[in-house]
């Protein structure tokens, strides 16, 4: 990978090469204040340096050398490495080896610019890191900069001879947040759809830049007219390019009882994958009338036929039933939008995270209608009209785009694991890639407090 000279406000960031060789270098690695928390360090040479920054030059990792901008004083390094590309994750390290810059800042300074240079330039997923739980200054630096804990490893690590915990943690960028639904490739479809279904072409634009943009998850159905086979085609031409995949039965079936496992194989060899990443229910309704299929499902996720299952619901009954009764699905996909928001769904979507199910929303931009003017609602729909003028007050009164309230609203939530969004053109989904990417204060107490009382008209099936 092609390492290049970074800047920050006080510091260059160059690719680590031999003629960073020095004394002072190898006296880091024989300082244990330097090395103590490090894999390796003490009795280090001058040759064992020299040996180690060749190995390094040719891995041609991406490895970093400290420099301070005022005198271009070397006073540390800092790497990602190993990159893993099924999971688009990277490994991060640091050492701070100049003692006298301890203390500055410098650390957070030189790692804030490189998380923001995989997450914006080499499109990594996420980040995540190594640490014992003695190392206490670390771990404290780690959560500053937006790691949060995924791991702790019991015994598993060596501290000055003591048997210590290992922790691992984890930074995500808001792309790994984000699922692309796919039923506007396979149907005509939202309120506000001005460009209709896409053509193949124009379908797989839309796959590519997904997927260089760092997107690695597809939602799809059965039901979603010619979608499957359209990503199908996309995987078989493009293999270096495999997404995961989520796909849901279809809600009228004629599947008998032993049929689903099969049925799931057949899905699996139209989107041209080895295995789903999720398989779901398409609605409620359909799951009740075959709960006999439950133990199917699960069943296939024992077989290895799918990663995890899901449910797709609307009201907060449903999902309460999911809980109390079905808890072995692995995650559920529900609305959660600018009005079907956290004062509606809060209490019941953290009671789901507390028994291990994962919330996965859908209906962000509520099919479009946010972006529909007040003045232009079907007449069905124009209930609306006032809370859809708030959120133009809202727009006025902060500076920011509604697409940009929608989407940064939905990513903030950190009881949200992923968010779909669906786009018509590749234009529009770089619009969502640029929002992801920004840091907006979101005005959250005033979102939720929109209540819509019409609630029949958040769910999009009853427009018709």
């Amino acid at each position: 990978m092609n390492v290049i000279e970074l800047e920050s406000e006080r510091l260059k960031l160059k690719p680590l090469r031999l003629q960073h060789l020095s004394q002072n270098y190898v006296d880091w690695m024989n300082d244990v204040d330097v090395y103590k928390y490090l894999e390796t360090g003490g009795n280090y040479t001058y040759k064992d340096l020299e040996q180690y920054l060749k190995e390094q030059e040719i891995k041609n990792i991406l490895f970093w050398a400290i420099h301070l901008k005022s005198n271009n004083k070397h006073i540390g390094n800092i790497k990602i490495d190993p990159i893993d590309l099924e999971l688009n994750s990277g490994e991060y390290g640091i050492m701070m080896g100049d003692k006298s810059e301890w203390g500055k800042g410098y650390a957070k300074e030189a790692s804030l610019r490189i998380i923001e240079f995989c997450f914006e330039k080499i499109n990594l997923s996420q980040i995540t890191l190594g640490v014992i739980d003695r190392n206490k200054s670390a771990i404290r630096l780690y959560e500053r900069l937006g790691f949060t804990i995924e791991k702790i490893n019991k015994n598993s690590g060596v501290y000055q001879g003591e048997v210590c915990n290992s922790i691992r943690m984890i930074k995500k960028s808001n792309i790994s947040k984000l699922i692309l639904g796919t039923v506007q490739l396979g149907l005509n479809y939202g309120i506000n759809n001005k460009y209709g279904k896409p053509t193949i072409e124009k379908a797989f634009e839309i796959l590519h830049a997904a997927f260089d943009n760092g997107i690695r998850t597809l939602d799809t159905a059965e039901a979603y007219g010619s979608s499957q086979e359209i990503i199908g085609k996309f995987q078989k031409e493009n293999p270096s390019k495999s997404f995961k995949i989520i796909t849901k039965l279809a809600a009228q079936h004629s599947l008998k009882s032993k049929e689903l496992s099969t049925h799931i194989s057949n899905n699996s060899k139209i989107l041209n994958t080895d295995k789903l990443y999720g398989y779901m229910f398409h609605n409620y309704q359909s799951f009740k009338d075959n709960t006999s299929f439950y133990n199917e499902v699960l069943l296939a996720k024992k077989s290895g036929l799918i990663e995890k299952s899901g449910i797709s619901l609307y009201s907060n009954n449903e999902i309460e039933d999911i809980i109390e009764n079905y808890s072995d699905f692995d995650f559920i996909q529900i609305p959660f939008n600018l009005f079907d928001n956290e004062s509606k769904r809060k209490t019941i979507l953290e009671k789901a995270k507390a028994v291990n199910i994962q919330v996965h929303t859908r209906s962000v931009f509520l099919q479009g209608l946010f972006f529909k003017g007040h003045n232009d609602l079907p007449e069905k729909l124009k209930p609306l009209k006032g809370y859809l003028e708030k959120l133009e007050s809202i727009e006025k009164a902060t500076g920011i785009n509604t697409q940009t309230l929608a989407l940064q609203y939905v990513l903030q939530k950190k009881y949200i694991d992923y968010v779909l969004i669906g786009v018509e053109s590749v234009d529009q989904l770089m619009n969502n890639i640029e929002i992801l990417n920004s840091e907006k204060n979101i005005p959250h107490e005033v979102i939720d407090a929109i209540q819509v009382s019409e609630e029949y008209l958040l769910n999009p099936t009853n427009w018709n």
